[in-house]
């Protein structure tokens, strides 16, 4: 067994060591101390949760009270003690200690690991006081000490973690922001030595060559982790930095030299690995490959291989996890064509003028609220820069969110009469088609701190008491050697078999996502405890959303305590039976699709239609108020079935208005929702 495990190793070592960078050394890697031992690991008990965090943003500059103008570094002004909800500022430290001891006390014992998705640092955007890179490292050391603090176990140093858990480089992990060269380098030693307890021994070698790695989060059938576990869950790290566009440092995933060309390869030759292990995957980043007429994140090289990598392993592939973008979303990606939608059906006769990037340039754009297009026959798309001060970019984010409804209404449902066909055939085949990513919100108050709990089916993974179960036959089936060695660089990703049944993505299985509990900080309420306790003037007309109580004020705390915002499994507007694509492709049909005419030239409905709309909520009080409906002469026709049509736009209305406030954390007003709307209608910009 260990004579194969070698040999694994050292041919996914070849696959990174493609193409040496000139003028670089091997690494002597004993120079790390690791006590993990990766393949030996105690009896667990599995909760089915595991938690999402990202995007931190530590800021030790930041001054309570201060301008948030001057990013809450210097002059007087509102920049509360726990943070600045709604503007440029980074995130205090008062408010990450507060935030891990929330977690410590609530979450610590009913997870079973973390995956954190980067940007651990504050952002560079005062130019008063520049990052540099010792900063950085100090306080992603502060982030990663909080994280062996809470999910540490100091009783065992041999197994430093209690609670693995899985770190990604963001852009602002590095200096330059956003610029990160090919490893080995000093960036990549010091994060391999940042993060020893994170990233198991036999992944460093990986590590120094390209900052991406992968940890076995649950053990095997055989009670094992790492190589020689056989099935599990594993986290895989992926440096988004080597397929982020704003690095100008490299260049795609095309190219053998290229950091991104052997990070694709490396990614190949492993996902090969875990399906011959039987072991399913999570695949987590950073930036995540949004590609709209607004935003488009990835280069293109890397965001086809990405989403073919993805299709030809959806068997084992369970979910996508990124942050960076600071607001709730999801995104779909088509490998049918390998082309975003807005590429491949383009609206003749829009209007556009590009800039000379090639992306599409604003025009007009307020610096508060939301505009009305200015003229119906010209569109112009901002591009999404989720950095920026929210007061600034909320126009842009709405251009970017209206540009994903359009991506999600071109791709959700069939549309000729020969894809209905296809669909009604075989309707597992479109699904799969289809690659999904979560986009986690943040921890910065660039809207309200929060945090998300994803919960995943352990049915056959553990007993009545939620142990794991161990076949201890498999350990000697292993122990015989019967694993293959993974192919050579180079090869091209094989699909599943056909007689494989489709992946945890995709139809409920042992790993697939179920639900996740959305929790968020209302930061203007514990601001203004603070502010009252400490004889400061409150926020007098400060408005709290509608679910949230008064301030009780003989019971102040001054603690904060996160509040939950939505779970999916009770959510009355999403209506998510689970988190498998083939739901969010119902919930993003249910967003965007209205009940339009049947075409003349099709005497039958989509095969989806039916599954669609029984999901649509139509009996709430809101919409069963009677209509008047009449035909342009003015008589009256069919009021139910015009009745009925109205309800369904109402409701999918509802569904779409409700995405866009959670998208927002439920920081943006009623009248900038509004605003989303008229957007919609009066400018579609593809």
């Amino acid at each position: 067994m260990w004579a194969f495990i070698a040999v694994a190793t050292l041919v996914a070592a070849g696959a990174v060591s493609a193409t040496s960078v000139p003028g670089q050394k091997p690494l002597h890697l004993n120079a790390v101390h690791q006590p993990k031992k990766h393949n030996d690991v105690a009896p667990r008990k599995l909760h089915g949760r595991f938690l999402h965090i990202t995007d931190l943003h530590p800021d030790l500059n930041y001054k309570h009270g201060s301008d948030i103008d001057e990013k809450c570094h210097r002059g007087k002004g509102d920049a509360g003690h726990w943070g600045a909800e709604k503007s440029g500022c980074d995130t205090p430290w008062t408010l990450i200690n507060e935030t891990f001891k929330w977690i410590e006390e609530n979450l610590k014992d009913q997870i079973d690991f973390v995956i954190w998705t980067g940007d651990s640092a504050r952002h560079d955007n005062d130019v008063k006081i520049p990052r540099s890179d010792a900063e950085i490292y100090k306080l992603n050391k502060m982030a990663v000490d909080k994280m062996v603090d809470v999910f540490g176990n100091s009783s065992d140093p041999e197994i430093p973690m209690t609670v693995p858990v899985v770190p990604t480089l963001g852009n602002n992990d590095i200096y330059p922001h956003n610029i990160m060269m090919p490893g080995p380098s000093k960036l990549t030693r010091e994060y391999v030595e940042l993060w020893k307890e994170f990233i198991p021994q036999d992944q460093f070698h990986v590590f120094q060559k390209g900052a991406y790695f992968w940890q076995q989060v649950v053990p095997g059938k055989n009670g094992m982790m790492g190589p020689g576990s056989r099935g599990g869950l594993v986290a895989f790290s992926l440096n988004t930095l080597y397929f982020f566009g704003s690095n100008k440092a490299v260049d795609g995933c095309d190219t053998k030299s290229e950091p991104g060309y052997e990070q694709m390869e490396w990614l190949n030759i492993q996902l090969a690995l875990m399906r011959e292990r039987g072991s399913k995957v999570i695949l987590m980043g950073h930036v995540p490959p949004a590609w709209t007429s607004a935003k488009m994140n990835w280069d293109e090289s890397c965001w086809k291989k990405y989403v073919l990598w993805s299709r030809q392993y959806r068997d084992i592939i369970v979910g996508h996890f990124y942050g960076h973008m600071n607001l709730d979303h999801f995104m779909l990606l088509d490998s049918h064509e390998l082309k975003p939608p807005h590429l491949k059906n383009s609206n003749k006769g829009k209007k556009s003028k590009k800039s000379d990037s090639g992306i599409l340039a604003p025009r007009r754009r307020s610096l508060s609220g939301f505009d009305r297009c200015p003229a119906r026959e010209v569109c112009h798309v901002e591009e999404f820069h989720p950095e920026a001060n929210p007061k600034l970019s909320l126009s842009s984010a709405e251009t970017y969110l209206n540009s994903l409804r359009k991506a999600l209404k071109q791709m959700v449902a069939p549309k000729t009469e020969d894809e209905v066909s296809s669909f009604n055939k075989n309707a597992d085949k479109f699904y799969e088609r289809y690659v999904l990513a979560h986009v986690g919100p943040s921890i910065v108050p660039n809207y309200f701190p929060t945090l998300r709990v994803m919960e995943y089916n352990i049915t056959g993974l553990a007993n009545g008491k939620g142990m794991l179960n161990i076949d201890p036959d498999l350990e000697v089936d292993l122990q015989a050697g019967t694993e293959k060695a993974p192919k050579d660089e180079g090869m091209q990703p094989e699909p599943p078999s056909k007689s494989t049944p489709p992946g945890p993505a995709y139809s409920v299985q042992p790993f697939t996502l179920l639900s996740y509990t959305q929790y968020f900080l209302n930061l203007t309420k514990y601001n203004d405890i603070y502010k009252s306790q400490h004889d400061e003037k409150p926020h007098i007309n400060y408005e709290l959303r509608k679910r949230d109580t008064e301030i009780d004020q003989k019971n102040w705390k001054s603690r904060i305590q996160f509040e939950v915002e939505y779970d999916t499994k009770t959510d009355k507007v999403y209506k998510l039976k689970d988190l498998t694509v083939r739901s969010y492709i119902k919930l993003a049909r249910n967003m965007v699709v209205p009940q339009e005419k049947k075409d003349k030239s099709s005497s039958k409905d989509l095969g989806t239609d039916t599954d669609f709309d029984e999901d649509i909520d139509t009996d709430t009080d809101e919409y069963t108020k009677d209509m008047k409906v009449k035909d342009d002469d003015g008589f009256d026709v069919d009021k139910n079935k015009k009745k009925r049509k109205h309800k369904k736009n109402k409701a999918r209305s509802k569904v779409w208005r409700t995405f866009i406030k959670r998208a927002f954390v439920g920081a943006i007003d009623d009248d900038d929702l509004e605003q989303f709307e008229v957007k919609r209608e009066e400018c579609e910009c593809t």
